[in-house]
């Protein structure tokens, strides 16, 4: 297999890593020096130096022989091109291409069969806009991935001082919470991902994944000690494309939305394409501005500006304000646990649910999903059980599951309904399983499925 990828910033460096890691063969198109140098120095792949829209650099990486395009440059424009020329000079299967202007919305046919032919166009501030709303959606939660069609969630907490659940094993927290249907699928302690057994503790400042069906928000709330409701007053620092793009979807669905950016000209746009959202021009976000719009009345407050460290101050000072729920988009891989660290709620970084969102549609075979996690070396599969594994027919306590991996959910086959395991819980074949694994386990994971986790 060979995969040609267009770019070599940190989605095409991600994706490139992980593929490389799957035995793929892997040929990356950079023009920036210093990215051939880091990639060739720390990855096992082909790199050629010069642009993605260059025919004769695309050759000289095997164009003609790759059967996966990924374009994923900083250039709509590059992209494109590269798409372009792949559709006229070779025979390639399955093309995917970031594309970020708003502009290629009202002009979505060129990626259609008849003319660009292709599979995957992704937005990063699009995928950055769907994962703050999931946020929006789960009070107090830093994470939240969804999968078999949001029956299933993993949704994660960081555990304060005073929960219920400090200092206590697993084992304790079952009894005390006997008939609550959740899972403590993960535990992140200073940045190693844990995947828990009966006689581990959780302890304060963990940051904890529960595998839940898509009807015990309530429950769970209460056992965490929530008492907020899903966020119906948001308040927005950044006219961004993100920014833009999540207050255009919270206003249709019908909740409040203050939107405060620095530009004039980008204020009087916004104030056109939103209609209920209230627009506000302001130099910064500062103290007398949040008392003015009563932050701290407000359930959400959202930092999307194209400045990061804007963003992690101006929620900072949200938070520090009163206001219970603070999220702010990070574009720096090394940000994202510091920023959680220092009393940002929810950290969302629009190239990490890019590759997410990448690596889930280049997934084949019985491999419905798969999301990675933010900041940690962890996936959450979601896979169909086969008949030739020896995950069925046994209870769950007796199978020999490796280190490093949990069922964190259970879709009955033919049914829909959602099942959060325990130790005497059977799989059937054709049961859809999601599965929570540290990276090292992947390869093991296989094996007891029977089925590879391969590409295309």
């Amino acid at each position: 297999m060979s995969v040609l990828i267009i770019g070599a910033g940190e989605v095409g460096y991600m994706i490139a890593s992980r593929l490389s890691e799957e035995n793929i063969d892997v040929y990356i198109v950079e023009k920036d020096d210093a990215k051939v140098a880091r990639i060739s120095q720390k990855l096992d792949v082909k790199v050629v130096p010069g642009s993605g829209s260059s025919l004769k650099t695309l050759k000289e990486a095997g164009l003609e022989q790759t059967e996966m395009l990924i374009a994923v440059t900083d250039s709509d424009e590059v992209n494109l091109v590269a798409a372009f020329i792949a559709g006229s000079f070779a025979d390639i299967p399955t093309k995917i291409v970031r594309v970020r202007g708003r502009e290629y919305e009202s002009a979505k046919v060129i990626f259609e069969k008849d003319y660009l032919d292709i599979d995957l166009v992704i937005n990063p501030e699009q995928e950055a806009s769907n994962r703050v709303e999931l946020l929006l959606k789960t009070p107090g939660s830093n994470d939240v991935i969804q999968v078999a069609e949001g029956n299933v969630r993993l949704c994660g907490f960081r555990v304060a001082n005073g929960s219920r659940f400090v200092n206590r094993t697993l084992i304790d927290i079952g009894k005390d919470t006997k008939g609550s249907n959740f899972l403590v699928a993960a535990i992140i302690r200073k940045d190693r991902l844990l995947i828990p057994r009966g006689n581990d503790e959780i302890l304060a400042g963990d940051r904890v994944y529960l595998a839940l069906g898509r009807e015990n928000d309530r429950e769970l709330f209460s056992l965490l000690g929530i008492k907020e409701n899903p966020a119906q007053n948001v308040m927005i620092y950044g006219g961004s494309i993100a920014g833009e793009m999540l207050a255009m979807s919270l206003e249709k669905q019908g909740l409040n939305v203050k939107l405060v950016d620095s530009d004039e000209d980008r204020c009087t746009y916004l104030s056109e394409v939103l209609s209920r959202t209230t627009v506000l021009n302001s130099p910064s976000v500062n103290r007398e501005l949040l008392e003015n719009e009563n932050i701290s009345g407000m359930d959400a407050f959202v930092a999307a500006s194209d400045d990061e460290e804007a963003n992690i101050l101006s929620a900072l000072l949200a938070k520090r304000m009163g206001n219970p729920h603070v999220i702010a988009i990070v574009n720096t891989l090394d940000y994202i646990s510091l920023v959680s660290d220092i009393g940002v709620d929810a950290v969302v970084n629009p190239r990490m649910a890019t590759v997410s969102k990448i690596l889930q549609f280049i997934r084949k075979g019985k491999i419905f999903s798969l999301s990675t996690l933010s900041g940690v070396e962890g996936e959450v599969i979601e896979v169909e059980a086969m008949d030739t594994s020896d995950l069925v027919s046994t209870p769950i306590k007796d199978i020999k599951w490796p280190n490093g991996a949990i069922v964190a959910g259970i879709i009955r086959k033919g049914k829909g309904r959602v099942v959060v395991p325990r130790g005497d819980t059977v799989i059937d074949p054709g049961d859809r399983v999601v599965i929570f694994s540290a990276k090292s386990a992947v390869h093991k994971v296989e094996k007891l499925l029977s089925v590879k986790l391969s590409y295309f």
